[in-house]
């Protein structure tokens, strides 16, 4: 079990959690996509669709207990142009998602939550975009030591 797998596990389940959302857009109902590791890059100024995004940012192996966990950032971009209550389309997204990371805290039966979640609101909005992520800690597999005897 590497990082990469951890983010396209987390991934694939937060698509299914999600997808039932969608947010209007002048190109019309569009779902939100969810991206294992970093969103692509834009190279037009088309319209932003809303996405998620789960990125691993930083591993660590431990031998006592033996253990490997990866601190995980799932990001938040959602499109809503309403300018005086749009940023609770961001809210009520991030509750979905950290209840559902909550409900079922192992992922494809590999990846064990570790407490806390925390979740955080950009302080800056790129309106009509509203971003957010919520951090927290997976367990990952650890390779068994290999014993060289010369």
């Amino acid at each position: 079990m590497t990082t990469v797998e951890l983010m396209n596990n987390l991934a694939d389940f937060l698509q299914s959690v999600v997808k039932d959302y969608s947010t209007q857009q002048k190109t019309g109902c569009l779902p939100i996509e969810v991206y294992a590791g970093y969103p692509p890059i834009r190279t037009n100024a088309s319209e932003i669709s809303s996405f998620i995004y789960v990125l691993v940012t930083e591993f660590e192996d431990k031998e006592e207990p033996n253990l490997s966990t990866a601190k995980v950032e799932i990001g938040f971009s959602i499109y809503d142009k309403d300018t005086e209550i749009g940023f609770l389309s961001l809210y009520n997204l991030m509750e979905h998602v950290r209840q559902a990371i909550l409900k079922q805290r192992t992922v494809a039966e590999k990846h064990r939550i570790i407490l806390p979640v925390k979740g955080e609101i950009a302080e800056d909005q790129p309106f009509p975009q509203w971003q957010g992520k919520i951090t927290t800690e997976y367990t990952i597999g650890q390779p068994s030591e290999e014993e060289l005897y010369w």
